[in-house]
């Protein structure tokens, strides 16, 4: 089985297996524990949502009287309501309504005939509109004892559901006074309509509103279009009438509405401590069972979830235990593809921490061995001549240096190194006569000397060296210009690795010791790979070349490995580079 090949999973499956077990049992225990409560729990929500009507009934009224008593004593209403003064009525009690967002607001005079009305025709942008002149407020219980100046234990106003032309309305009216006397009456007014919607969406249940007589008003059911049976009758029967009305208890029938059931509670919607109609609150029967459904969907939801965050502990634990593990794999897996610069970093106490630090130091000792045999061959390459004695290692060094400031990453800045080191392998192919010649080379020698890195690539074939070194090795004489060889390679053709390696020999070359010219000074060795740029060379190695010159002329000077044949003069302090002519002379 292939997840356990790996430790990680050695550790969580066996772990993961036991915990969803455990999840399963739990959650059908507990999904038949909460479940088996579900009917309780359905009759509450159905008398809380008759609750939440009651309430909304007695909220929307004192909403309904805030804004009677803010019209009734805007200063100059009482004066316009009594000398019957529309215009100022209109401009006293528009924004008061609207600032309120009601539904419906009447001024009325001391013979209840409006001299204001508004109705709001569009909530979103507070559009209002005049009432139907259809309608006389005059002839409305409600208006009529405000305006005899009647009272009862809870004061002088008044709230009643009106039939209006347009629909019913629950009306709240309240006096309009000039000192004692009575001018005019406030009318704010909310339709049935609109009522009902409202509670629906914070019972959580439809609701539908009675007269006396058990007719329904409004209600927010709507016939379901899979419904086989004809509109249902929402009518309040003769046993919810003689329960309800005569008191304030409420009662739970159960209805067959459209070929579906339901449970409904009645109840008495009063407003100042009288009735102003009778209302249900309905939910379908099968409300327990998609209850019953969500229970048992939260239930799986939470042991999921539970569940997850015990396999995710699981995970991190394992992650943690085995992270140092697959760090030493992948150095591991480094070192075999010859990155031998790859260390785990692992510090621990424990002893995976004792393995990966011996890992890392043998891995270390075999770096150094691996270089320490590529120096003692590129010695004696360059021993050959001694004018070019330490070449190869100033060359792998300058390139490191180079790349490091063109911010490559270690290992190419090792496979760099290595690739300096052998980048003259090939010559050890090249005749004496040949490669140490003081005089001009006829174009025989030239072509022997131009063979060198396809020497090397030959002699370093069997050795299972990285790409970059090849890289290096054979091509630290192309040009970007196509100029350069074995292969006269172009721009993009021309790697990373070989541009750096280009400008490394080729400086190391002009600032050393020929036998055919004497070491350039670096400023004017500079010049000439300047005068290079700008068709054979990469610009940005020089710009970096540049930028560690100064500190690879100290090196040169304070480490023995990296001294060869210079001028005394040579120092540091000599590094600038002006602009001047480039010096004649090969390298």
């Amino acid at each position: 089985m292939w997840p356990f090949r790996h430790v990680r999973w050695k550790i969580v499956l066996p772990y993961a297996v036991l915990t969803i077990a455990l999840a399963v049992v739990g959650s059908f225990l507990a999904a038949r524990l909460v479940t088996s409560s579900l009917s309780d729990r359905f009759d509450n929500q159905l008398t809380e949502a008759g609750r939440v009507v009651s309430d909304s009934v007695v909220r929307k009224e004192r909403e309904h009287l805030a804004v009677v008593r803010s019209v009734a004593f805007t200063e100059g209403m009482a004066a316009a309501v009594q000398t019957g003064d529309a215009a100022t009525v209109a401009r006293l009690s528009q924004p008061v309504g609207a600032n309120a967002k009601v539904e419906r607001l009447q001024v009325l005079g001391a013979d209840g005939k409006p001299l204001q009305t508004m109705s709001l025709t569009d909530p979103e942008t507070l559009t209002y509109a005049p009432l139907s002149a259809a309608d006389d407020p005059s002839a409305w219980p409600l208006v009529q004892k405000v305006l005899a100046g009647e009272t009862d234990q809870l004061g002088d106003k008044y709230a009643q559901v009106v039939q209006t032309s347009d629909g019913f309305v629950l009306y709240t009216a309240g006096p309009v006074k000039s000192g004692e006397a009575i001018v005019g009456v406030v009318l704010v007014g909310t339709t049935l309509e609109s009522f009902v919607v409202e509670t629906k969406t914070e019972s959580l249940a439809d609701v539908t509103l009675y007269d006396f007589q058990g007719n329904p008003l409004v209600s927010t059911y709507v016939q379901p279009q899979d419904a086989s049976s004809p509109e249902a009758d929402l009518s309040m029967t003769d046993a919810s009438l003689n329960t309800v009305i005569p008191g304030t208890s409420t009662l739970i029938e159960h209805r067959s509405l459209w070929g579906r059931g339901y449970d409904l509670v009645y109840g008495r919607l009063e407003v100042r401590d009288q009735a102003v109609g009778l209302y249900s609150v309905g939910l379908p029967t099968e409300f327990i069972f998609k209850a019953g459904n969500t229970t048992r969907t939260q239930v799986a939801i939470l042991f999921g979830i539970g569940m997850a965050a015990v396999m995710g502990i699981g995970l991190v634990l394992a992650h943690i235990l085995t992270r140092p593990i697959l760090r030493l794999v992948k150095t591991a897996r480094q070192v075999s593809a010859g990155d031998l610069s790859a260390r785990s970093g692992v510090h621990s106490s424990d002893e995976i921490g004792t393995l990966a630090s011996t890992f890392d130091e043998m891995t270390e000792k075999l770096q150094k061995q691996h270089l320490s045999t590529i120096r003692a061959l590129t010695s004696a390459i360059d021993a050959r001549d001694p004018y070019t004695m330490g070449h190869s290692v100033r060359v792998g060094q300058l390139a490191m240096m180079i790349g490091r400031k063109l911010q490559l990453n270690d290992v190419l800045l090792s496979r760099l190194e290595i690739g300096g080191y052998l980048h003259d392998i090939g010559k050890i192919g090249v005749r004496d006569n040949v490669l140490l010649k003081p005089d001009k080379l006829t174009d025989e020698e030239r072509h022997a000397i131009e063979d060198h890195p396809r020497i090397g690539l030959a002699i370093l074939e069997p050795v299972d060296l990285p790409p970059e070194v090849i890289e290096f090795v054979e091509g630290h004489h192309e040009r970007l210009d196509g100029s350069g060889y074995p292969h006269g390679l172009k721009h993009a053709e021309v790697s990373i690795i070989a541009r750096i390696g280009a400008v490394a020999d080729m400086y190391d070359a002009l600032t050393s010791e020929r036998p055919y010219r004497g070491p350039e000074m670096p400023q004017k060795a500079m010049v000439v790979l300047r005068s290079e740029a700008v068709e054979k060379l990469d610009p940005d190695v020089l710009d970096a070349m540049e930028a560690v010159l100064l500190e690879w002329e100290r090196r040169r000077v304070e480490e023995p490995e990296l001294t060869g044949f210079r001028l005394p003069d040579m120092h540091p302090e000599n590094v600038a580079v002006p602009a001047g002519a480039r010096p004649s002379g090969r390298s």
